[in-house]
């Protein structure tokens, strides 16, 4: 059985590690690789605790939707709140 299709708006959020590439240059990998996947989990459980989803990982972007594929409510509201909390 085919699923029908929704029209529904979206928000999208993006989120960038300011300074990273001057700071990863001066690095060892294994150590941008550490600080990554602890600033991505920190991330993660932000973008889960406003129910917001990760779609993809862009380098160090996050981009992350809110209301897709799940209605939520206030999802410009939350995924401003993420913003803040991640800062």
């Amino acid at each position: 059985m085919k699923k029908e299709s929704e029209r529904r708006i979206a928000t999208i959020m993006f989120a960038d590690i300011s300074g990273f590439t001057a700071m990863s240059e001066k690095m060892d990998p294994e150590e941008v690789t550490n600080i990554m996947n602890s600033v991505f989990k920190m991330m993660g459980d932000i973008v889960e605790q406003n129910e917001g989803r990760i779609d993809k990982f862009i380098g160090d972007c996050v981009m992350v939707t809110f209301g897709v594929p799940t209605a939520i409510e206030n999802a410009p509201q939350k995924a401003v709140n993420t913003a803040i909390e991640m800062r």
